[in-house]
């Protein structure tokens, strides 16, 4: 990667990265880098991120250009980025400056995506100017003393509808996809059609997740309930990228 202070790159390396992995890797990866530009700069579209593939092994990078904002702040967010991933990874006695709940939680998520053990993704890494920062689940295992109590924070939970349940409030389980844990989903009337003809299909629920300690989801109030088209209709890996890059 040639020397530039605004570039943050994501490797992901494996012997079988699925698509399920590659997309959901490169979401949280920007979902923690926006969260932390915001922190830095007080604005929530700070930066617009130029994403560029390198050849070989998955090699995506980010480089950031100013919305509105002074030079310097880009180089700030970039700084704090890579300042706060070492300070996890060294467990630090206090909380990386600039890295709120949701940004914790994210690096989390993608530290873990390599301990999911079936061998698919063996390594993903995060570089800016130094040199590269390895995720893994014992890297960002300090993560957990970082959050003492469990959270509330909008996302989305993706996977296959199971278990539904009529009896007192209505819910269902959604069998994640990464982390191969169910998830009780709370939904209102509204959507119970949406509900029914989702059953036993891939789905995107979004609303208000409740986290563990450590930000493994522990429930989902479902405001929005999307069904996935069928493996034959997804995009294919250029496609991806394309959509990334517009």
């Amino acid at each position: 990667m040639a020397k530039h202070k605004n570039i943050i790159k994501l490797e992901i390396d494996g012997p079988r990265i699925t698509a399920d992995k590659f997309t959901h890797s490169v979401k949280t990866f920007f979902d923690l880098i926006n969260d932390v530009a915001t922190d830095v700069t007080g604005k929530r579209k700070a930066v617009e991120w130029i994403v560029s593939v390198e050849k070989g092994s998955i090699g995506l990078c980010a480089t950031a250009e100013p919305i509105d904002i002074p030079a310097k702040d880009v180089t700030d967010i970039v700084q704090a980025i890579e300042k706060g991933i070492q300070a996890i990874s060294k467990r630090r006695k206090k909380r990386p400056d600039h890295f709120s709940d949701n940004a914790l939680k994210k690096l989390f998520i993608l530290g873990n995506i390599t301990g999911l053990g079936d061998q698919g993704v063996e390594h993903i890494r995060i570089q800016t100017n130094g040199e590269p920062n390895e995720l893994s689940p014992s890297s960002v295992a300090y993560v957990d003393d970082l959050l003492q109590t469990p959270t509330r924070a909008y996302g989305t939970i993706d996977g296959y509808l199971l278990a539904l349940e009529l009896r007192g409030r209505l819910n269902f389980e959604i069998d994640e996809i990464l982390s191969r844990k169910r998830i009780k989903c709370f939904f209102a009337d509204k959507i119970y059609n949406d509900v029914i003809k989702a059953l036993r299909q891939r789905v995107s629920a979004y609303g208000l997740i409740s986290y563990k300690k450590g930000g493994e989801p522990k429930n989902i109030d479902i405001e929005k309930l999307t069904i996935f088209p069928n493996d034959d209709k997804l995009p294919k890996f250029r496609d991806i990228i394309g959509l990334l890059a517009n």
